[in-house]
Order: C-alpha cells, then structure tokens, then sequence
C-alpha cells in the first residue's frame, strides 16, 4: 500500500513538473519574476514545423535597446585570435585536406540551390560604372570592394578581380596597405613588414588602433608610420594568371619630410626615390618594365611620411582593391578623411564602391536596427557627395544560420537586416544586391556548409575558398548583365 502511494506521488510530481514546464513557455521573454528575467522558453521548439514557428525578422521583440554610441559599430565582435583561426582553416581547405570518401571530386554547386539575383534598387544610379566599363580596354577602372572578415585575406575580392581582368585586362592585385592583420591567409599576395610601424586605422578597441592623432586617413581605413628604417614587401602568389606580374608600383602617401626611400623589384639591387613634402595624398610611381613578382619599400628615417600603401598593376583594365574592415559593420566609414577620399578618387579613378557588411551586426544580437539604419544612410549620402561620379552598390548580409533547439536555421535578425539594408539603398538611391536571396535564402548556409565540396566552414557564418568563388561568380554575372542592358 506504501509502494503505491509513492508511486502515485511521482506519478503526480512528474505530471505537475509538465504542466509548469508547458505554463512556462507561455510566459514572455524578458518578463521579470523575483526580480529575475526569464528567458523565452519553447517546450516543442524541436518537432514544430517551421511554419509555426516565430521566424520572421518583424515577430522579434527588441529585447535590446541600441546604444547610440560609435562603441555600436563593434557590437557582436567574436575575438581575433578566433577568427584567424577561422580563416586559417578557410585557407588550408586550398591546400588539401584529408579525403572522407574515395569518390570523386563534384562540382562546387552541387548540393544547394543558389538564385540569379539581378541588381535591383536605383540601377540607374551604376550608369557611372557601366559607362566606364565600355571603355576599360583603353584606361584604368577601379573598383573598391569594402567588407567585414568574410572578405579578409583578399576572399571575394579577388575572384571577381579576376573575372573582370580576364574580360577586360588589367594586371595585379591593385592596393595593397602598409601593414595588415590578414598577411597569414591572404590568397593573392605574400606580404611581410618590419615590426617598427606605427598603425593607425578607423578600428578601434582590441581589433585596431583608432586614430588618436587625427590622420588624414584614406581609401583603405589603414595609414602606417615609420619609427625607423622601416619596411614591407609584396610577393605575387601567382593564384591568379592575370596576378602574376606587375610593371608599375605606386606608392600612396602623405605629410613627408624632403627625403629619400628605397625600393627594390625581384629582390635586386635598392634604387633610391624622392618623396614630395606637403599634405594631401601624394604619388611615387616606381616602373619596372619587364614585369615583376615582388616589390619592397625601405624608409630612411622615422617619421618620414605617413604611408597609406601601395598599388601593384600594369596598364589599362579593371582593378579591384580589397579593403577588408574585421568586426566592423560599415560605420567606421565615418572615420574616413573626406579630403584624402577626394584625392584617392583624383588618383585612381573609382568608379564603383561596393559597400558588403552585415555579419556583425547580425551577430550583436540587438534587434533594433534603427540607429544603424540612420548611420548607414548618412555614411552613404556623403560618400557619394566625396565621389559624384562612381557607383554604389551595397550588398545585402550572406545566410548565417541559428540554433532553434536542435537544428539550425537562418537567424531572423539576418532576414530583418536584408530588410534594413534595402530601406538604406532606397533611401540613398543607390542600387542593391541580394546576397542571402543570392545564396538560396532561408537556411541556405546548411546547405553551403554541407555541399560536396563544402562552401562554407561550420561556424555556420564563415564561407570558404570555394564559396567565396561561388559569390564572386554570381555578384559578376549580376554586375555584367547589369551592364549589358544598359544603353
């Protein structure tokens, strides 16, 4: 009789846990009880069917309010030494890695759907770049490609770089900074510099340095001095047919004493070269007419200019240059020295600018994107009053996927950004593409992650080598066709 009675009272405690558990996931997140916060919890989060769950970017309830300060632009930031190691992984998959099946090799699409995404938004306003474009084979065209880490170590960029040069000519990577945090990955360049520079950039915080002596900083976000005889070299990898070889370095740099640098191409001989004092972006052009595969730069005294970097190409054609900003979400933009911007542009030519952020932000985890919104639109109506005659193209955030219980999902703060960056280009009347639509939408990343050969790492955010190929091919089909419509 005792057996049963304590069974009937486990029977009873496990039947009201349930029930509590069950009353539970009806209460709302963030609803305070004894001065605790409770958390959302969903008791058959994992056999609902997707269409009953909460999945859409406008269901979320903002949780967080934004912090309107310019500390927001590194919200959600993961940690350096992560993501090189991240990135040293997304490189080693070039090199081999270990074979689970002897079947083999496919093609990089097999396994995922991906759409033909045209560029979409005020395309009119690409006139500047598809004008120049007809005439690429006769003078240089430049395009700037700025994003997050997902394009670090030279990813997307150089793809593209390489469509468009094989179409057009065009030779060698284009710019190159002075010192850079991706020198371990980059797939396009060995670089390597002494350790007595001084950066200055527009990160900030653990990533970066700020600019605590108010640089005139320029197109790449990075400006470095040297403390000595100071110097860096760049090897062409030969990855790339078209960037195997350069004839022409250009040496960008600012505020010089009357002095003297050194220089070398293929590791011969130093030469000796003037720099030009004064303030505003200057040029040294050094030439080496037979073609070379590296080039090194040697200072003669501290202090002696502030370098912003140096361009290694030959001749007319397209040149895409990378400018990789890691943590960042696109507002450091601010940081940039309008004057500087000018002279660049005067210089080089830009007659495309691809603004391709997003992951960071998504990964801050505040849902309330308005302030971001309010920013970017300001960023962008200056630099395009900065660069009347270019083109802008702002490319939406990639798939990343969520845990939701057990499986992984595409995270709705990405499908309420995609939202967000298409209210930025229509309000700044640029043109648009959409990367995630691109990518296959909802819960693509799975699918990128699990083609045969993958196209993304398991982080389930970062792509890889091949999927950075797969991007690039599809952002130059819809920048092409873009262009053949075009009268």
């Amino acid at each position: 009789m005792v057996l049963e009675n304590n069974r009937t009272k486990a029977v009873i405690i496990f039947a009201i846990a349930i029930v509590l558990l069950i009353a539970s996931s009806y209460i709302p997140g963030g609803t305070k009880i004894f001065g605790y916060k409770i958390k959302a919890v969903d008791m058959f989060i994992d056999i609902k069917p997707d269409s009953l769950l909460s999945y859409s970017g406008n269901s979320l309830n903002d949780q967080f309010k934004c912090n309107n300060s310019s500390n927001t632009k590194f919200a959600g930031v993961i940690s350096s030494d992560l993501i090189d190691l991240i990135l040293e992984k997304i490189n080693s998959s070039d090199k081999g890695t270990k074979k689970v099946s002897d079947k083999p090799a496919v093609q990089p699409s097999s396994g995922i759907v991906t759409r033909d995404v045209p560029i979409t938004g005020n395309t009119s306003q690409m006139s500047y770049f598809y004008q120049a474009l007809k005439s690429a084979g006769s003078r240089q065209l430049r395009i700037a490609h700025y994003g997050d880490s997902e394009i670090e170590g030279d990813l997307i960029t150089a793809d593209i770089r390489d469509n468009f040069q094989k179409r057009f000519g065009g030779e060698g990577v284009g710019y190159l900074s002075i010192t850079s945090q991706d020198i371990t990955f980059r797939t396009t360049t060995k670089m390597s510099f002494s350790n007595n520079w001084k950066t200055t950039n527009v990160l900030s915080g653990y990533l970066g340095t700020g600019n605590p002596n108010n640089l005139p900083i320029g197109m790449s976000g990075f400006m470095a001095t040297p403390q000595g005889v100071s110097w860096v070299r760049y090897e062409e990898t030969g990855k790339y047919p078209s960037m195997t070889t350069f004839k022409v370095a250009r040496v960008f740099y600012t505020n010089a004493k009357s002095s003297t640098i050194k220089y070398s191409f293929n590791d011969g001989a130093e030469q000796t070269a003037s720099l030009t004092p004064g303030k505003g972006v200057k040029e040294l052009k050094l030439t080496y007419p037979s073609g070379a595969r590296s080039f090194k730069l040697t200072t003669t005294m501290a202090n002696q200019a502030d370098f912003y970097g140096v361009s290694l190409e030959d001749g007319n054609g397209v040149y895409v240059d990378n400018f990789p900003w890691r943590g960042n979400t696109g507002i450091s933009f601010r940081e940039l020295n309008e004057g500087a911007l000018k002279d660049f542009d005067r210089l080089c030519n830009y007659k495309l600018i691809i603004i391709n952020f997003g992951g960071n932000q998504v990964s801050s985890g505040d849902s309330n994107f308005d302030w971001f919104e309010s920013q970017m639109i300001k960023i962008i109506n200056n630099l395009k009053s900065t660069f009347p005659q270019s083109s802008f193209l702002l490319v939406s955030v990639g798939d990343k996927s969520k845990k939701v219980g057990t499986r992984l999902m595409t995270d709705p703060l990405v499908v309420k950004l995609v939202d967000t960056q298409k209210r930025i280009a229509n309000a700044t009347g640029i043109a648009f593409w959409n990367l995630f639509e691109a990518m296959g939408g909802h819960n693509s990343m799975v699918d990128w992650v699990e083609s045969n050969p993958p196209l993304a790492i398991k982080d389930y955010t970062h792509i890889n080598l091949q999927g950075a190929k797969k991007i690039a091919d599809m952002l130059t089909k819809a920048l092409l066709d873009g262009s053949y419509s075009y009268k």
